[in-house]
C-alpha cells in the first residue's frame, strides 16, 4: 500500500520521544490494525521547509504567528492539523481540528494568496489524493448520500466537549469523541502525545484524507493516573512526606525516569516521596492528609493541565490544605547543556516558558522556580540537574524542619534595607521599618518564640541604629564580627574568585577591619535583625556599574553566608520593599545554583514582606531569590489640600467670584460679570505661590490649577505592619476606587464600596506572616493599589503579577491608544501643530501589570499597530494600521525598558519588537513612516542590516538592572550632563525583544538623535514621580542622554497619571511642580511624616533626593522648589529640630543635597542662603562624628 507521510513539524520533549518509538512500527504496518496503510512519520524543527509528496502536517502547541503563517503557505493544499493551543490568525478550527487563517490586515500580501488554497471547512480540496479515495474522511458505510458532522468556520468555539474535559478525561470518554468529526479526533488524539495516541492520529489522518475507510475506533485510554510505585525505599522515619505530582504522560512513554531520580534524592534528605500523577484532588484523604509539601514537577498549574490551567480550584485546594506548593521548572522543551552555559551572560527561560512554567503556576501560589531538570542533549530524555535537585530537597527538608521546629527553638533572621550616609537605614516602600519591627518581635514574642522586645520603637531603633560613627543614629551597630578566614573557608571557591576579580581580593574594602567581616544590625533573643550591605561601594559605584560582569562585594556575600553558617536561622525574612539580593547578577529567570541570588539565598525558607502595590519587583523576588511574598497595606490617602500662598490664593479667587455673582450688590441688575482678569491682589498671591504668567492671566486657569492640587490624593504617612486604616482614613480611597467604577448600579457600587472598606479596616498580615513562619501555604494575590485593584485586598497574601501572554487586554489597548493621542496633542500645542518624530517611552514592569499592558498598548499605538488576541486568549499577533485609516503620520519609539519589564513580561516586549520591524519594512513615504526612514539611515550609518538598524527595544545587559545614574546622582559621582548620559548609554545599550540582549549601543546612540520627546507613565498616587529614584533613573536617565545625542537641544519630556481613572498627559515640567506643591512643600504631608520618626524623616529626604535627581536629569523642576524646601524643612527651626532629634543623617544629608544643587547650578540662590546652610551642615556633621556638643542629643 501506498505509504501515507505525515510532517511532525516542531515537536519536541515528550511529543519527539513518543513519535521516535512508534515511526517503525507505523512504517512497517505493526499497529495491529489491519488494512490501515504503512504511515511514514517525518519529524521537522519549524525553522525546516516541507518536503515534497506530503499527505498531512501535525504541528504541536503554541506556533509564533510568523511561523504559522510560514507553515500554511507552504503547506499549500496539505491538510494541518494541531492540538490547541496555536496563536492569533493561525488557528483551528475546533470542531474539525484543523489549521486555517484567519483575515489579517497585518498579514504580508504573499499570505493573502495562499489563504485562498486552504480548506475551511475541514475539508482536504480535492485532488490531493486519488479522487477513488473517500475524500470526507468518514467510512462508506456510515455516508447517507452527505457528509457526517457539522460544518466550521475559522475562529469557531471549542466544542463544549473540548472546553470542559483534558485529555485524559476524554480518553475515558471514548464514545464522546468517536462522535466528534475525525480531524477534531486528531486533535485530541495530540493533546497527549503517548504512543498508543500517535498511532491512533495517524490512524485518524489517513483515514481523513481517504487513504483508507477504516475508522480505528475509539481514543486510547492509556494515561497512567493515581499512585506510582517509585521502587524507591523510604526512610524508616523521615522528617515528613512529599507530595510529587509528575507528569502521566512522562510515565506513559518511559520517560520517568528523572521522577524516580528525585524520590531518590528526596530520601537521601530522609523525606518520604509520595508520587501522583494526575491531579492531586483525586488523591486520597489518607494519603493527602499527610503531605507536608506538595512538589509539582510538571512545570504547570497542580490542577488542569497546559493550554487549561485551573488555577483557582488549586488555589483552593491549597488553602485547604494550608501546604505549600513548590513548582520548580523543567526544561521540557530544551537541554540541560544550552541552560548550563553561561558564556556570554545567560538570558535564563525563553519567553513561552516563563508564561507557561513560571508565570502560571504563580497563579495557584507556586514558589521555588528553580531549574530541576531538562532533556539529555544524545537522547532527549529528561533527566535531573544533580546541583538543583539537591538544592530543591534542601528548601523541602529546611521547609519541613521549620514546621515541625518548636516556635521557642527557631531562629528567624530580619533583614531591613539602606546605608548610613543617608540616614536610611531601615527604610522600605510606604512602610515604617522600625515599628513595624517592634510589632513583629512582640507578635513573635506572645506566639511563643525566644524573643527580647525592646520597650519601646524608639529603644529598638536606637539599638539598630547605633552611635559607632561618633555621634547619634550615625551608623548601623555592629551585631557581630566573624573571622575573614571563617568567612573565606564558608564561600564557595568558584564564587570567590568572581568576587576577588571585581572587588579585590578577600575580605575586599567594606565593612572589614582586615581580619574580620562586620555584620551590621542587632540580635534580639533568637531573633536577629540585620542590615543589608550595600551592593559594592556606594563611594564610587561607577566601576560596578560599568562592570557587565559585576559581583555583590565579599561584605554582602559574608552577611549571607554567616546568617547561615554562624547564626544558622530556620527561616530568612526581608522586610519590607526591596532590598538587592533578588537584583544581584545571574540568570533572569530559571536560575541556576552558581547564580547569586540562589547561592546567597541558600535552601532556607524566605519570606518577603512586599508592598501590595508593586507586583512588578515583587515577582522578581520570587522568582530570583524563591521568596514567598506577603504583601502589606499601602498607607491611606487623604487630599493634599491647601496651605500658606496657596490657600491665600484660593480665598482671593474665592472673594472675586462672589463678588461677580448676579447676586452680589457689587453686581447691578443681577447680572454676572464674566471678566476673567486677576485683580491685581490676585496676581501678586499668585507669583507669590510661585504660577507662571500664563496660569495667572486667567482666574479659571488658577481655579483649576488650586483645585487639582487641593485633590490631589497623596499617601499619609507610612504602613505599621497589621495596622488596619480607620474609617476615616478609608475615605479618600473610597472616593478615589468610586472613579474606576465602569457604569455600575448603584447598589453594586455600594456593596463594592462596603466590601473595600471592611478590606481596608481589617488587617491580618501579621497572622499570614505567622503563618508563613509555620511553613505553611500563603495564597496568591494579584498585586495592585487599594482603590483601582481592590481584589489585591485583603494583604498578607502571596502577590503576583499576570500572564505575559494575556496583555495588552482590550480595555488596555483603549486606554494605551486614548493617551497616545492626548501625547501627540499635547506635543503638537507646543510644536506648531507638528507630530514628534519619534518619542522615547520607558517601559516599566510594574505600571505594565497592574495597568495590563496601558504602556505597551500606548507605543502600539503610537507606531500605527494594534496588538491581536487569538482563540485562546494569547495576545499573539498584531495588525498594522493602514495610513488612511491612522489619519497620521506613524511615530518612532524608541522603547527603554526596566530590567523587571524585560524578565516579567518578555512576551509582549517581543510582540512589539516584531511590530516596529515589520512597519520598518513598509512601502510608505518617509515623513509618514519615519520608522523606516530612520532604520534606513541608520543601516547606511552603521553600514549595518536594515533589519537590524530597526532595533527599538533597550534594557540593560543579561541579568542586569537599572541605568546606574541614579546611583551616580546619589554618590555625587558625576561631573558633568555626559557623565549621567554616558553611564545611561552604556548601561541600557542592549537589544531585548527577539535578540535577548545582544550588543547594540552603536543602534541606540543612532536612534536618540531622532528623538523629539521622552514619556512615561506614574503608575501610582501612593508612590508618585519624587516618591521613587526610579522615575529620575530612566526618565531622567533617557532624557540627558537624548539631550546629549541631540547636540545639547533637550527633547520634551512629558507624563502620564495613568493611576487616573481618565486618561491624561502633562509636561514634566507641571508634574514636578503638582508634586512638589502636594508633597515635599506641603506642611500636611510632612507632618504625617515625621508622626513615623526616623523613617518619616527618611522618607522626606527621598522625595527631597528624588526632586534634586530629576532636576539633575531633566532641568524640570523649577527654582522656587529648592528656595521653598529650604524655607520648609531646614529654616523653620521647630521642625528641624524634630527632624534632627530622629534622623540626624538624614537631614545632614538634605543640607548637603541643596548645597550641591547650588554648586552645580541647578539651584540659583543668594549667598545668605547658602551661608545658612553651611552653618547647619558644618554642625550636623560634627554631631553625626560626635565631635562637639549638640543641642540634637
Amino acid at each position: 500500500m501506498e505509504p501515507v507521510r505525515i510532517v511532525c513539524w516542531g515537536f519536541s520533549g515528550a511529543g519527539a520521544l513518543s513519535i521516535e518509538q512508534v515511526s517503525d512500527d507505523l512504517a512497517a504496518q505493526n499497529t495491529g490494525q489491519p488494512g490501515c496503510p504503512p504511515v511514514e512519520l517525518i519529524h521537522l524543527d519549524h525553522s525546516d521547509d516541507l518536503p515534497d509528496n506530503v499527505d498531512a502536517v501535525w504541528i504541536q502547541g503554541v506556533l509564533d504567528p510568523d511561523e504559522g503563517r510560514r507553515l500554511l503557505a507552504a503547506a499549500g493544499e496539505i491538510p494541518v492539523f494541531s492540538s490547541p493551543p496555536v496563536t492569533q490568525d493561525i488557528q483551528v478550527a475546533t470542531s474539525f481540528g484543523m489549521m486555517t487563517a484567519m483575515d489579517s490586515p497585518g498579514m504580508p500580501p504573499a499570505m493573502e494568496t495562499m489563504r485562498a488554497k486552504k480548506s475551511v471547512a475541514g475539508m482536504p480540496p480535492s485532488g490531493m489524493r486519488p479522487k477513488t479515495r473517500n475524500q470526507t474522511g468518514i467510512p462508506s458505510s456510515s455516508m447517507p448520500g452527505k457528509t457526517a458532522g457539522p460544518s466550521s468556520t475559522p475562529g469557531q468555539s471549542p466544542p463544549p466537549a473540548m472546553k470542559t474535559m483534558s485529555a485524559a478525561q476524554m480518553g475515558s470518554k471514548g464514545n464522546t469523541v468517536a462522535r466528534m468529526p475525525v480531524p477534531a479526533r486528531i486533535a485530541v488524539a495530540l493533546m497527549l502525545m503517548t504512543p498508543l495516541r500517535i498511532i491512533h492520529a495517524a490512524r485518524l489522518t489517513a483515514l481523513h484524507i481517504g487513504a483508507t475507510d477504516i475508522d480505528p475506533g475509539p481514543l486510547p485510554d492509556d494515561v497512567p493516573h493515581g499512585l506510582v510505585d517509585t521502587g524507591i525505599e523510604q526512610p524508616d522515619r523521615p522528617l515528613g512526606t512529599v507530595g510529587v505530582i509528575a507528569m502521566p504522560l512522562h510515565e506513559a512513554i518511559g520517560d520517568g525516569g528523572y521522577i524516580r531520580d528525585m524520590a531518590r534524592v528526596l530520601a537521601g534528605k530522609n523525606l518520604a516521596a509520595v508520587v501522583w500523577l494526575g491531579s492531586p484532588a483525586d488523591m486520597p484523604d489518607d494519603v493527602k492528609d499527610g503531605i507536608d509539601v506538595w512538589l509539582n514537577l510538571t512545570g504547570f498549574t497542580m490542577l488542569g493541565h497546559h493550554g487549561a490551567p485551573m488555577y483557582e480550584q488549586g488555589t483552593d485546594f491549597l488553602t485547604q490544605t494550608n501546604t505549600p506548593v513548590i513548582t520548580p521548572v523543567p526544561l521540557q522543551r530544551g537541554t540541560l547543556a544550552d541552560w548550563r552555559d553561561d558564556d556570554p551572560g545567560p538570558v535564563g527561560l525563553w519567553p513561552a516558558a516563563v508564561s507557561m512554567n513560571i508565570a502560571v503556576p504563580e497563579l495557584e501560589g507556586a514558589t521555588t522556580p528553580w531549574v530541576y531538570g531538562g532533556r539529555d542533549a544524545h537522547t532527549g530524555a529528561m533527566c535531573l540537574d544533580g546541583e538543583s535537585a539537591e538544592r530543591i530537597a534542601d528548601r523541602i527538608r529546611r521547609t519541613i524542619t521549620l514546621k515541625n521546629t518548636p516556635k521557642h527553638q527557631r531562629k528567624v533572621s530580619l533583614t531591613i534595607f539602606g546605608w548610613d550616609g543617608d540616614g536610611t537605614i531601615g527604610t522600605a516602600a510606604q512602610m515604617d521599618v522600625f515599628a513595624s519591627l517592634h510589632r513583629i518581635l512582640s507578635r513573635l514574642k506572645s506566639d511563643g518564640y525566644t524573643v527580647e522586645v525592646p520597650a519601646t520603637v524608639e529603644e529598638l531603633t536606637d539599638m539598630i541604629v547605633g552611635s559607632g560613627g561618633g555621634g547619634r543614629r550615625s551608623e548601623a551597630s555592629v551585631l557581630a564580627r566573624w573571622r575573614a578566614a571563617d568567612y573565606a573557608r564558608a564561600l564557595d571557591t568558584r564564587q570567590r574568585a568572581r568576587i576577588d576579580s571585581s572587588w579585590g581580593l578577600l575580605p575586599g574594602a567594606v565593612d572589614t577591619t582586615g581580619g574580620d567581616m562586620i555584620i551590621r544590625g542587632a540580635r534580639f533573643g533568637n531573633v536577629v535583625v540585620g542590615c543589608q550591605p550595600q551592593f559594592g561601594d556606594v563611594d564610587d559605584p561607577a566601576e560596578l556599574l560599568y562592570n557587565e560582569d559585576a559581583t555583590p562585594s565579599h561584605s554582602f556575600a559574608a552577611y549571607y553566608l554567616w546568617l547561615e553558617e554562624v547564626f544558622g536561622h530556620d527561616v530568612m525574612v526581608h522586610v519590607g520593599t526591596h532590598g538587592a539580593l533578588e537584583f544581584m547578577p545571574g540568570r533572569q529567570t530559571g536560575l541556576a545554583t552558581n547564580d547569586w541570588p540562589v547561592y546567597l539565598c541558600g535552601s532556607v525558607p524566605h519570606i518577603y514582606l512586599y508592598v501590595m502595590a508593586n507586583p512588578g519587583e515583587g515577582t522578581i523576588a520570587k522568582r530570583r531569590a524563591a521568596a514567598q511574598t506577603v504583601t502589606y497595606l499601602t498607607p491611606p490617602l487623604d487630599d493634599a489640600g491647601l496651605y500658606g500662598d496657596l490657600e491665600e490664593l484660593a480665598g482671593l479667587l474665592h472673594e472675586q467670584l462672589r463678588q461677580s455673582s448676579p447676586f452680589s450688590p457689587q453686581q447691578p441688575n443681577g447680572t454676572q460679570s464674566t471678566n476673567h482678569r486677576p485683580t491685581p491682589d490676585i496676581v501678586a498671591a499668585a507669583k507669590r505661590a510661585n504660577f507662571t504668567d500664563e496660569q495667572i492671566a486667567d482666574t479659571r486657569v488658577l481655579h483649576r490649577e488650586l483645585e487639582k492640587i487641593r485633590r490631589t490624593p497623596v499617601a499619609m504617612g507610612l504602613h505599621v505592619i497589621g495596622e488596619p486604616m480607620s474609617r476615616e482614613q478609608t475615605r479618600r480611597s473610597l472616593e478615589l476606587a468610586a472613579t474606576y467604577a465602569d457604569d455600575p448600579t448603584c447598589q453594586q457600587a455600594t456593596d463594592a464600596l462596603r466590601e473595600l472598606e471592611e478590606k481596608l479596616q481589617s488587617n491580618t498580615e501579621l497572622e499570614s506572616f505567622l503563618n508563613a513562619l509555620d511553613g505553611r501555604y500563603t495564597p496568591p494575590v494579584a498585586g495592585g493599589d487599594p482603590a483601582r485593584q481592590p481584589d489585591a485586598l485583603p494583604t498578607g497574601r502571596n502577590i503576583h503579577a499576570i500572564d505575559p501572554v494575556s496583555i495588552p487586554t482590550a480595555t488596555a489597548i483603549r486606554r494605551g491608544k486614548a493617551t497616545a493621542d492626548k501625547l501627540l496633542a499635547a506635543y503638537r500645542d507646543s510644536h506648531n501643530g507638528s507630530y514628534p518624530s519619534s518619542v522615547a517611552v520607558v517601559l516599566w514592569g510594574i505600571d505594565n501589570i497592574k495597568t495590563s499592558g496601558e504602556g505597551l498598548a500606548q507605543a502600539f499605538a503610537l507606531i500605527g499597530a494594534t496588538p491581536v488576541r487569538g482563540p485562546r486568549g494569547r495576545v499573539d499577533d498584531f495588525t498594522v494600521i493602514p495610513l488612511e485609516e491612522l489619519g497620521r503620520p506613524r511615530v518612532d519609539v524608541v522603547a527603554t525598558l526596566s530590567g523587571v519589564c524585560r524578565d516579567v513580561l518578555p512576551h509582549p516586549v517581543e510582540l512589539l519588537d516584531k511590530a516596529v520591524r515589520h512597519i520598518a519594512t513598509l512601502d510608505e513615504p518617509a515623513e509618514l513612516n519615519p520608522i523606516a526612514h530612520h532604520a534606513k539611515a541608520t543601516a547606511d550609518q552603521l553600514d549595518i542590516a536594515a533589519v537590524d538598524a530597526a532595533t527599538r527595544i533597550f534594557s540593560a545587559g543579561r541579568g542586569s538592572y537599572g541605568t546606574g545614574v541614579n546611583r551616580l546622582v546619589q554618590a555625587c559621582d558625576w561631573e558633568t550632563d555626559d557623565d549621567l548620559a554616558e553611564m545611561y548609554l552604556t548601561r541600557m545599550g542592549h537589544a531585548w525583544g527577539t535578540r535577548q540582549g545582544a550588543d547594540v549601543h552603536g543602534i541606540l546612540r543612532s536612534v536618540l538623535t531622532t528623538v523629539d520627546a521622552t514619556f512615561q507613565n506614574i503608575d501610582s498616587a501612593e508612590t508618585s514621580i519624587a516618591g521613587i529614584d526610579h522615575y529620575f533613573e530612566f526618565l531622567g536617565g533617557v532624557t540627558t542622554a537624548v539631550t546629549r545625542a541631540r547636540g545639547g537641544s533637550a527633547p520634551s519630556s512629558l507624563v502620564s497619571q495613568s493611576w487616573q481613572a481618565e486618561t491624561n498627559v502633562d509636561t514634566l515640567e507641571s508634574a514636578m511642580a503638582l508634586e512638589s506643591r502636594t508633597r515635599i512643600l506641603n506642611p500636611k504631608w510632612i507632618d504625617a511624616q515625621l508622626v513615623h520618626g526616623y523613617a518619616g524623616v527618611a522618607a522626606v529626604r527621598t522625595r527631597l533626593e528624588n526632586t534634586f535627581g530629576m532636576q539633575a536629569t531633566t532641568k524640570t523642576v523649577g527654582n522656587w522648589v529648592f528656595d521653598r524646601a529650604a524655607d520648609v524643612l531646614l529654616f523653620d527651626d521647630n521642625r528641624r529640630s524634630v527632624m534632627e532629634r530622629a534622623n540626624p543623617a538624614a537631614v545632614s544629608s538634605m543640607t548637603n543635597r541643596l548645597l550641591e544643587a547650588a554648586e552645580r547650578n541647578l539651584w540659583q540662590t543668594t549667598g545668605d542662603t547658602i551661608d545658612r546652610l553651611e552653618d547647619i551642615a558644618d554642625r550636623l556633621d560634627g554631631a553625626l562624628e560626635g565631635i562637639e556638643p549638640t543641642d540634637i542629643m
